[in-house]
C-alpha cells in the first residue's frame, strides 16, 4: 500500500510543480526579475545624475569663458571660450546618453510591473529620464498621461505636475533659442507657468509657505523667459537637470500629440520627489 501511495505522489509531483511554475512560481520569478532590473535602472539613474552634474559644471565654466571673451579682445580668451563650449557640448551629449540608458532600463521594466502598485513609479521615472535625455516632448506625453491617471491631490499627482512644469520650461527655452516662432515656444512656456501657478496656489492653501514661495519663484522665471531678449536668456545658466540640446524625440516639437492610451486609474506611487524649484542653475 505504501509503495503505491509513494508512486502516486511521485506521479502527480510534476503536476504540482508545473502548477506552481505557471502560477505563484511564475509571478515570483517575474517579481524577482523586476527587482533586479529596478536596481540596475536605479544605478543607471544615479550614474546619469553624476554625469549631469559634470555637464552642468562645464556649462557654468563655458558661460564664464564666453563672458570673458565677450569683454575681451584677446585671441586667447576667444580660443578658451570656444574650447569651453566644445567641452560643454560633449559633456551634455554624455549626459543625454546616460539618461537615455536609464529611460531604456525603465521601459524594459514596464511590462513586468504593469499590474502592480509600482507601475506608476516606473512610468514616472522613465518619463523624467526621457525629458533629461533631451526627448522632452516624449517625456511630456508620458507625464501628462500619468497626471490624468493619478488620484487628485495625491503625492504622485504632485511630483508629476512638478516634472511637467519643469519639462515645459526646459522645452520652451530650447525652442526659443532654436529660433522657433514665438507662438510655438510661448504655448509651451504658458503651460509651465500654469502648472507652477497651480502648485503655488495649492501649496498656499495647504499652508506650505516655503514650497509655495519656490513655485512662485518658478512662475517668475518663466515670465523672465518670456520677456527677456535672447541675449539675456543665453546669459542665464541652465537649470541643473535641464538638457541643453535640441528638442528630440519621435515627433516634431510643435506637432500634435500622439493619441494617448485610455486612462487607467492607478494607486498613488511612492518614490523620489518632484523637480522642485527650477532655480537659476546654481
Amino acid at each position: 500500500m505504501m509503495n503505491r501511495i509513494s508512486w502516486a505522489v511521485w506521479a502527480i509531483a510534476p503536476v504540482f510543480l508545473l502548477a506552481y511554475h505557471f502560477g505563484p512560481g511564475q509571478q515570483a520569478a517575474e517579481l524577482d526579475q523586476a527587482h533586479r532590473m529596478h536596481q540596475a535602472a536605479l544605478e543607471l539613474e544615479r550614474g546619469a545624475l553624476d554625469v549631469q552634474a559634470d555637464a552642468h559644471r562645464t556649462h557654468l565654466e563655458a558661460l564664464e569663458a564666453r563672458r570673458r571673451a565677450f569683454l575681451s579682445d584677446s585671441e586667447a580668451d576667444h580660443a578658451a571660450a570656444e574650447a569651453a563650449s566644445e567641452a560643454e557640448q560633449a559633456a551634455y551629449a554624455l549626459a543625454a546618453d546616460a539618461w537615455r540608458d536609464a529611460a531604456d532600463a525603465y521601459e524594459v521594466m514596464e511590462p513586468l510591473v504593469e499590474e502592480t502598485d509600482h507601475a506608476a513609479d516606473v512610468a514616472w521615472a522613465k518619463a523624467r529620464a526621457l525629458v533629461r535625455a533631451g526627448q522632452i516632448f516624449n517625456g511630456i506625453d508620458e507625464l501628462e498621461i500619468l497626471l490624468e491617471e493619478a488620484p487628485e491631490g495625491s503625492e504622485l499627482a504632485l511630483r508629476t505636475r512638478q516634472e511637467l512644469a519643469a519639462a515645459h520650461y526646459y522645452g520652451a527655452r530650447i525652442l526659443r533659442l532654436e529660433g522657433e516662432p514665438a507662438e510655438t515656444w510661448r504655448a509651451v512656456s504658458g503651460k509651465a507657468r500654469q502648472h507652477y501657478r497651480f502648485l503655488a496656489e495649492q501649496a498656499e492653501e495647504q499652508g506650505e509657505g516655503a514650497f509655495a514661495l519656490d513655485m512662485q519663484r518658478n512662475v517668475e522665471l518663466v515670465l523672465d523667459l518670456e520677456q527677456q531678449d535672447n541675449s539675456e536668456v543665453l546669459a542665464r545658466a541652465l537649470p541643473k537637470q535641464s538638457p541643453s540640446g535640441q528638442c528630440s524625440g519621435d515627433r516634431p516639437c510643435n506637432a500634435k500629440r500622439k493619441n494617448k492610451r485610455p486612462p487607467q486609474r492607478r494607486d498613488d506611487g511612492r518614490g523620489a520627489g518632484g523637480a522642485g524649484e527650477i532655480g537659476a542653475g546654481h
